[in-house]
């Protein structure tokens, strides 16, 4: 049984660490932890992301570029997705980028696009530190302290 429950752990720590939201999930659904092994599981997985993909940040392209040998254009195409990201970056800045990686970005975007936002990885990482720390406290809290009524809609989400 403590086998199981560091594996868990491992899983919450990996799946935080890329799409933060369901490394909580995780968490709370599956992993049968309490509030703060929940808590500290998300919040260190999520950080430990933005950590690697901060330092691994150019390697990361630079791989990418070479694998599918992308060239840089002269010209920038407009999607809804590129809209978006570019309004986020200018309206919001690195503060609505925090924000919105739990929920909306994965932590390797979030992160991809702080880092062009701002070079210093240590202010990215507060921001994603603070950003983790509200997401993780708000949603193991109205999973841990609001009762079934929430743990039955996770349950519904996980298996669909």
């Amino acid at each position: 049984m403590v086998v199981v429950k560091i594996l868990y752990g491992i899983i919450v720590l990996v799946f935080s660490g890329l799409k933060f939201i369901a490394g909580i999930a995780f968490a709370a659904a599956i992993g049968n932890f309490g509030f703060w092994p929940c808590v500290i599981l998300t919040i260190s997985g999520g950080m430990i992301g933005v950590y690697l993909f901060a330092t691994l940040d150019l390697k990361i392209l630079n791989f990418f570029n070479k694998l599918f040998k992308i060239k840089k254009r002269t010209y920038v195409k407009f999607s809804k997705r590129t809209r978006f990201m570019v309004k986020l970056r200018s309206t919001y800045g690195l503060a609505g980028i925090a924000f919105l990686t739990p929920l909306i970005l994965q932590v390797p975007i979030g992160t991809f696009l702080a880092m062009r936002l701002i070079k210093n990885k240590w202010k990215v990482s507060l921001y994603m530190l603070f950003s983790f720390t509200f997401y993780s406290f708000t949603i193991c809290g109205c999973y841990y302290f609001l009762g079934p009524h929430v743990k039955s809609m996770m349950d519904h989400i996980l298996r669909h």
